[in-house]
């Protein structure tokens, strides 16, 4: 039921209904103002029965007739006389002016006004309140035939007859216009579907302060129509029919009222729908002005003149514009006081100057803001694709060693069965691919729990020396294979550090096995040991490369990236990642430099003392 109430009460043909209902008694009202007017019908013969108690009456001819008598004595003189509606008779003992015999006049005693020795009597019928004054020399009676208050009195109820049922119209219309004006208030905007407020597409697009201005003028030309003809016609109601001159009054009147009417009643519901909306203010042309202005004077510290810009240009920028308003303010405080000597005239580019430091650090906290946001967001951004990354890393691998190990397995089975020579080709080539791949699984997962900070540690105290003697003597047979010479320059004492020497094996295990792969032929690779203010101990491996590194430190320790991309020899481009990564896991620091054909990898670890 409520849906149905709102669809009707919103709907466009009962809005339009209601605007033109309340049009039309508006319509109506001002014609039948205008004929009241113009018909020379007393409004008052409505709340006053009796005639006699009329203002008309009291305040109208009663006093007429007294001043006209009192003034007509006064001259003396016959060119100004009362007039013959009312009987009188004035007298100062010597001089006496009057239009009936005070005999006749006394006959009407009952209506009788009779003004001596600054007092007034009154009649039994006659108004018992007559502030007018006259001389205290004169004695003045005056009087209102009852024969011709009876004829008031006719006149007075039928104009009294004729204006109820034309007041009872206007209070009518006055109320039902009141209620269509409120209603349409409420709903203009709404729609039945929901309850936000929607702005027309025409109408609502003009400037508050414009339909306000449209509005008033529009008023002020309607009333000023309407007044016209209220001064420059009368209707003769005697007659009973109306002229083509009057029709001419009424229908202007009319057509006034509809334009006025519906030109302010759209301007009106456009208003009420910007109030509505919260834009009436916003959405006027001043406010455009001034806010245009503002964001012009504005945009010199903000960031809106620079928005194409970087942030921190976008400051360097309000800077130099601060700079530069800030001294423009100190030449006109300096400009005021030698031009006035006073010392308040130098408050204004103060107190301007206070304004602009007040918008600079603002606008520059803004900034700041802005710019430890962002830095924010891409740390974040960061830590999330690299969570990402090495999650992907650590459940791939997972899952991939499982099903590694059984064809690692199905792999060895095959080959103690008996195969011809072919098929066993086939089978070592598969347990040799299987078993790199292996090795590439293991070193994923390693790699991918040491850049997780998940890497499980055995950390104690080692002699690095050792342990580098030790990875040498481990790789000895990989290292006759080539033929590539080590020379090592290490400390003669042993040197301890803290760290997890199985990661350590590693680190020491991929570098060389780097450089081994990586070497010109013929070549040597040097491991130097070195201390400093036995504090820190470094480790330095370098080697002459075999090809032209075009490459920088930063991108060789990028993961599946391989120094010599044409080399064809087996890698995953894993081991420098690995290494450096369980370096920095192990307590210790890794760099890698590239000096023309030198490769270097450096080592630092803290020496426990």
């Amino acid at each position: 039921m409520a849906i149905k109430l709102r669809k009707f009460s919103r709907s466009k043909v009962t809005k339009f209904i209601a605007f033109t209902l309340t049009v039309l008694l508006i319509t109506l009202v001002m014609v039948q103002m205008n004929y009241i007017y113009n018909s020379n019908i007393n409004p008052e013969a409505i709340f006053v029965k009796d005639y006699s108690k009329s203002d008309s009456y009291i305040y109208g001819e009663l006093s007429r007739a007294i001043n006209q008598v009192h003034f007509h004595i006064l001259n003396d003189t016959d060119s100004i006389k009362p007039e013959p509606e009312y009987l009188y008779h004035i007298t100062d003992g010597t001089i006496t002016k009057r239009n009936e015999y005070l005999d006749k006049i006394l006959e009407h005693k009952d209506y009788l006004y009779k003004y001596s020795g600054s007092t007034w009597e009154y009649g039994e019928n006659a108004y018992k309140n007559i502030q007018n004054h006259v001389m205290d020399k004169y004695t003045l009676h005056l009087v209102f035939p009852e024969e011709y208050l009876q004829q008031k009195q006719k006149e007075w109820d039928i104009e009294r007859d004729k204006l109820i049922p034309i007041a009872l119209t206007l209070i009518i219309a006055v109320i039902v216009g009141i209620i269509c004006v409120i209603y349409l208030i409420v709903v203009t905007g709404r729609r039945p579907e929901d309850d936000e407020v929607h702005l027309t597409p025409y109408m609502d697009r003009i400037y508050s302060d414009i339909q306000l201005g449209i509005m008033l003028f529009t008023l002020y030309m309607w009333l000023y129509g309407i007044a016209s003809l209220f001064r420059h016609y009368s209707i003769d109601s005697s007659r009973g029919v109306l002229s083509m001159n009057q029709y001419y009054i009424l229908t202007m009147t009319g057509i006034l009222a509809i334009l006025g009417s519906i030109i302010c009643g759209v301007i009106l519901l456009s208003l009420v729908r910007k109030i509505k909306a919260k834009r009436l203010l916003k959405h006027s042309l001043i406010y455009a002005v001034f806010a245009g202005i503002s964001r012009f004077i504005r945009s010199f510290f903000d960031d809106s003149r620079f928005e194409h810009f970087p942030l921190t240009k976008s400051l360097n920028r309000r800077q130099a514009i601060f700079t530069a308003a800030s001294a423009g303010m100190v030449f006109l405080l300096l400009l005021f006081w030698a031009a006035t000597q006073n010392f308040f005239a130098g408050l204004i580019p103060i107190f301007a100057e206070i304004v602009i430091i007040y918008w600079y650090f603002y606008e520059n906290k803004k900034t700041f803001e802005e710019i430890n946001q962002g830095f924010r967001e891409s740390v974040q951004e960061q830590m999330k694709s690299e969570r990402m990354k090495v999650d992907l890393v650590t459940n791939v691998s997972h899952d991939l060693k499982t099903p590694l190990t059984s064809i690692i397995s199905y792999v060895d089975l095959l080959s103690k069965e008996e195969l011809t020579e072919s098929a066993r080709d086939y089978v070592n080539i598969l347990a040799d691919k299987s078993g790199r791949l292996k090795n590439i699984v293991s070193d994923l997962f390693d790699l991918a729990k040491s850049t997780s900070g998940n890497l499980p540690l055995d950390m104690e105290n080692l002699d690095l020396r050792k342990l580098i003697e030790q990875t040498l003597g481990d790789m000895e047979d990989d290292i006759e294979k080539s033929d590539i010479r080590i020379k090592t320059s290490l400390t003669e004492t042993p040197v301890f550090i803290y760290s997890d020497g199985k990661k350590l094996y590693r680190v020491f295990q991929n570098i060389i096995g780097n450089a081994l792969k990586y070497s010109l032929s013929g070549t040597r690779v040097f491991i130097d040991m070195e201390m400093i203010d036995n504090k820190n101990v470094y480790v330095i491996v370098k080697n002459t490369a075999s090809y032209d590194m075009d490459f920088t430190a930063e991108d060789v320790l990028q993961r599946f990236t391989r120094g010599d991309e044409s080399r064809a020899s087996e890698g995953s481009g894993l081991g420098l990642s690995i290494a450096e990564s369980f370096t920095w896991a192990c307590g210790g620091r890794f760099r890698v430099e590239i000096d023309g054909d030198q490769f270097k990898v450096r080592l630092e670890f803290p020496v426990i003392e």
